[in-house]
């Protein structure tokens, strides 16, 4: 793929995207069977941790921290699940870009493309470096737990680790699916982001198409006798119109689920981490705690931030139309601009299920629940 493809390629160090390209069915083969590993470490450790939950934890200092690791894995688990299972369904979303009337079709259509990818990619670039410094911070103390002779993550084991040999095999399985954790993490976020991203791209491109549009048609097919060629064109116009809210549609509904989960569990998550932080600030743990909290406000801070970029930019287009000039085009061709200005009114908006709307106005309301639970929690 052409498009996406650094998000594609931290998603295929992380064993979820074996790359489209690939002929070999051995190599095929092999990393069918690298995804099947990461997927097995990934649950051994979600089921693992609830069960610790369950059965060990007897005391809300340990519920909070075991809480907050065990919703983490839920998230990551749903978002390396919807990659393999719905691969060929982002495959055919990407494709998308590479055909009419998606594509870009002139100079000035390719260089708003250009901007909104260098802006995605260099986005994913610094997102990317922050999650590289919180899962340093978070293998360093993993790490200094194994070396003290506790394992890195409180799981529950039907079986004894007093063993040295089964301590450190599990201990050092722990790190790397953390490790894989967060690269998941940040391919699933990146990508996403761009996705919603790109319908953006699309608004802009089709505002700048029908721009050309009315201009040209003002200039030379009103002197013409016959307009079939401006109807036709401005059809062209109502369908890429129409074709941009289906693929927002699309991106929603391969999404939804990881939507969803994630922010049910960014709720948790935030209020867990604030709680734990302010009772135990001056311990050496809380640094990684910070970082990680800052991570898990950026996280959802990408979400809300291009849903809520989309939405302003599907209510501007009836805007933008208005100041064309589109009082030279025939009644009939008003009509059809009306039309799109009418569907302009209701803005596009991604949401998570049933549970909120990608918007800043949702990103305060995260964090003022996440507030809440957390001065539930204190009492």
């Amino acid at each position: 793929m052409q498009k996406f493809t650094l998000n594609f390629l931290i998603y295929t160090i992380s064993g979820m995207w074996r790359p489209i390209e690939w002929s070999s069915n051995v190599a095929k083969l092999l990393y069918n069977l690298y995804t099947f590993i990461i997927l097995v470490l990934e649950y051994f450790l979600m089921i693992t941790q609830f069960m610790d939950i369950i059965l060990v934890v007897d005391n809300i200092d340990d519920f909070a921290t075991n809480t907050l690791m065990f919703l983490t894995i839920v998230a990551v688990t749903c978002k390396a699940t919807v990659i393999v299972v719905r691969r060929s369904s982002i495959i055919n979303l990407v494709q998308l870009f590479f055909k009419a009337p998606y594509k870009p079709r002139d100079e000035d259509e390719m260089a708003i493309q250009k901007k909104f990818d260098k802006f995605i990619k260099s986005c994913t670039i610094k997102y990317s470096l922050l999650v590289t410094s919180s899962i340093t911070s978070v293998v360093v103390g993993l790490t200094l737990n194994a070396v003290h002779g506790h394992l890195p993550l409180r799981v529950w084991l039907p079986y004894n680790v007093t063993s040295s040999s089964i301590f450190w095999f599990i201990s050092i399985q722990q790190i790397i699916t953390a490790i894989y954790c967060a690269v998941i993490n940040v391919g699933t976020e990146t990508l996403v982001f761009g996705l919603i991203l790109q319908t953006c791209a699309q608004f802009e491109i089709f505002e700048t198409r029908l721009h050309k549009l009315i201009s040209n048609k003002t200039r030379k097919y009103m002197i013409s006798t016959s307009s079939n060629k401006g109807k036709a064109i401005i059809a062209e116009s109502i369908h890429h119109h129409l074709s941009i809210y289906k693929y927002a549609k699309t991106v929603n509904i391969i999404f939804n689920q990881v939507l969803f989960v994630q922010f049910f569990a960014s709720i948790l998550v935030l209020c867990t981490s604030v709680y734990y932080l302010a009772a135990h600030m001056n311990e050496s743990e809380s640094a990684s705690f910070i970082i990680y909290t800052i991570c898990m406000c950026v996280q959802i801070f990408l979400y809300c931030w291009s849903g809520n970029e989309v939405i302003l930019k599907s209510m501007s287009v009836g805007n933008a139309i208005y100041h064309m000039d589109w009082p030279l085009l025939s009644v009939c061709e008003r009509k059809e601009i009306l039309l799109i200005m009418m569907r302009s009114t209701i803005p596009l908006k991604f949401t998570s299920s049933f549970l909120i709307t990608l918007s800043l106005q949702s990103y305060g309301s995260i964090l003022k629940t996440s507030y809440s639970a957390f001065n539930v929690l204190q009492k």
